[in-house]
């Protein structure tokens, strides 16, 4: 009898631990401002044009007929190259990432992204410190899906 409850309390804590598993799952694909802008900035800093298209609202895309994605990730290449390595050396990771939600309706958002950001492989060899990362950055709702607006981290200035 000892036996048979005992297998039956772990076999509620292993179908609770696996309902839990698939809420959580469910849970972080729905889409938020906060998402949005932790997406966006972890392709700004990766030089992922691709993701930062994604996440940037139409209005922002293409400035005086110049797609920005592509001319960020044009000079982030050029600057690289400038300095005699890959693309891959200088890009950087998000560390210990925070957002805060300073304002919010159905449409539009203001979050605050602080973080802190270096080169994974450039910072191994050199001890590089990691950089602060503290920006206000706006998120309006197009087509069902949070996207930041605006020149987020001097986007336009390249």
């Amino acid at each position: 009898m000892g036996e048979s409850r005992k297998g039956i309390a772990i076999t509620l804590v292993i179908l609770l631990g696996i309902f839990l598993q698939v809420l959580l799952a469910f849970g972080d694909e729905q889409d938020s401002p906060n998402k949005a802008v932790v997406e966006f900035a972890e392709a700004y800093f990766w030089v992922d044009g691709e993701t930062m298209n994604d996440r940037l609202c139409d209005a922002s895309k293409i400035v005086d007929d110049v797609d920005m994605t592509d001319r960020y990730v044009y000079l982030a290449e050029k600057k690289a190259k400038l300095l005699g390595y890959g693309l891959f050396y200088t890009k950087e990771k998000l560390y210990h990432v925070e957002t805060y939600t300073i304002s919010k309706d159905h449409e539009k958002a203001q979050i605050r992204l602080v973080a802190e950001r270096k080169p994974p492989l450039q910072s191994f060899f050199t001890r590089r410190p990691a950089k602060k990362v503290d920006e206000t950055i706006n998120v309006i709702k197009e087509g069902n899906k949070w996207r930041v607006c605006g020149s987020p981290f001097s986007l336009h200035e390249g």
